[in-house]
């Protein structure tokens, strides 16, 4: 196994033997009160959090680094066996804490969800430590500890070890993932706002836990004042910041703990600690368990807001879709399928609008229509397709001539009307000779034959009262009149008929 680890895991084993073994220095010879009893056991803390940060298979080889730093450490205070026993017993709580929540929430823990919380503190602080205390509190009855009962042992054993998960892990864990995902950027006001918060925060701890004087009924409350630095903390900075400022209320707990001033100085040494070890765990669970539920409540309003966000994109997409499809609907309707310009039937429904829109204003329109001179003979002769080919050409023609606010539109086979507003008839018959000359000029070529077709027009002039059928039916028997006249020319329209 040794022989397939990267360099990287190598010295991630190395820097865990390293960190467990000052964890063990410190919780033998700084946590210890005057009368001999832990207060706080940290290097538990360190291994748990590298099982939660590592594969499965690298927890053996942390696991012996953890055992040997744990014998280096105990063997100048406890014989070898009892180091050995002690690490064991601390091996195989922080195994089955890990494997318990690795296999409650899967790999890749972190303190970002309250149910990932509530899994660490059950199954961390209170199942498995509660049943390592009784392997340790064995261990202390064999070395001969006759002081305490095996209780009180277990006991002491149980809430130090948990007490240093509580407040160490969140801690190693939120700060591994924080600098796992690069060099962070700091934000200089809130830096400075957490900052000076630790200050204050140190000030009013230097003058609280020291004021316990027996016979006062309430200094037992006094370090409760410093829960709502905790709480500033996990509601301004997250879990980070409540994690850090609770391991700073600790530290100075244990500090004047240790050197025996403490708030409890009145009461049974072991009574104290318990009290105190109490305290620093409702702190911490309150203050990390409020960052958790914060930052969870801001994610989840993140991603409802996402979801709404990609909601609504989604919506707007369907109705721009629809609206295209509509508009599509409504061009399909409106035009004529094979040249494109206003069909029949919308352009009986437009031309109406536009007579109904000039008849109050005395306005004059004209309206003009064409016929292609013996179109029949183009579709025998060279088939439909090239009839339909020179009829587009035809429409190109007369829409490059005419306006765009001339409506044009085919009236049926190759019959075409052309409406033209504020228009007044010796205009509108300047406007069929165009047309005229231009189709006349023009060639179709379809393969290979260059094909030439006239047109016959008819143009009337509205008189302002006549309905839209009545001026396309002059129109029309002046197109009839060019016809008989001899095709390829413009018949103007005595009157509407």
């Amino acid at each position: 196994m040794a022989a397939n680890l990267s360099a990287a895991q190598v010295i991630r084993v190395l820097l865990v033997g390293l960190a467990y073994y000052a964890g063990a220095w410190l919780g033998v010879t700084q946590t210890i009160t005057p009368e001999g009893i832990s207060i706080l056991w940290p290097p538990n803390a360190v291994l748990l959090s590298a099982f939660l940060l590592s594969p499965y298979r690298q927890w053996p080889l942390l696991g012996v680094a953890a055992l040997i730093a744990e014998c280096i450490a105990d063997v100048p205070t406890f014989p070898l066996w009892a180091a050995v026993a002690f690490g064991l017993t601390n091996l195989f709580e922080v195994s089955l804490a890990a494997w318990l929540i690795c296999r409650a929430v899967g790999n890749g823990f972190d303190f970002d969800r309250l149910k990932r919380g509530a899994y660490f503190l059950l199954y961390g602080p209170l199942l498995a430590s509660s049943l390592a205390a009784l392997f340790g509190a064995a261990v202390y009855v064999l070395l001969g500890r006759n002081d305490s009962s095996f209780l009180s042992l277990w006991r002491l054993w149980w809430f130090g070890d948990a007490l240093g998960l509580l407040l160490l892990t969140p801690l190693i864990v939120v700060l591994w993932r924080w600098l796992d995902k690069g060099l962070p950027r700091f934000n200089w006001p809130k830096l400075l706002e957490i900052a000076a918060g630790w200050l204050l925060l140190v000030l009013v701890g230097i003058n609280t836990f020291p004021q316990g004087v027996q016979g006062e009924l309430g200094f037992h409350l006094t370090p409760i004042v410093l829960l709502p630095f905790s709480v500033w903390a996990a509601v301004r900075f997250g879990i980070r910041g409540a994690a850090m400022t609770v391991t700073i209320i600790a530290v100075m707990a244990i500090g004047f703990m240790v050197r025996g001033i403490h708030p409890y100085s009145g009461l049974d040494p072991q009574l104290g600690v318990w009290l105190m070890q109490e305290y620093l765990a409702v702190v911490a669970a309150l203050s990390i368990g409020l960052a958790i539920l914060l930052h969870e409540i801001k994610t989840q309003s993140s991603e409802l807001e996402r979801r709404v966000s990609e909601r609504s994109e989604a919506l707007q997409r369907s109705k721009d879709a629809l609206e295209i499809a509509n508009a599509r609907l409504n061009e399909l309707a409106s035009t004529d399928y094979l040249t494109g310009i206003a069909n029949r039937r919308y352009f009986h429904d437009i031309a109406q609008r536009e007579l109904a829109r000039l008849a109050g204003g005395g306005g004059t329109v004209s309206l003009i229509m064409f016929d292609l001179d013996h179109f029949k003979q183009v579709n025998d002769r060279f088939g439909h397709e090239t009839g339909d080919r020179v009829l587009n050409d035809v429409v190109n023609a007369v829409q490059q001539t005419v306006r765009p606010m001339d409506l044009f539109g085919r009236f049926g086979g190759e019959e075409f009307l052309i409406l033209l507003p504020d228009t007044p008839q010796a205009i509108a018959l300047e406007v069929a000779e165009r047309i005229r000359k231009k189709i006349e000029a023009m060639q179709s070529e379809h393969h290979g034959h260059s094909i030439r077709v006239t047109v016959s027009l008819g143009v009337v002039e509205w008189n302002g009262n006549a309905s839209l059928d009545a001026l396309i039916r002059s129109a029309d028997h002046a197109l009839l009149q060019a016809k008989e006249s001899g095709r390829n020319r413009v018949q103007l329209a005595s009157e509407v008929s």
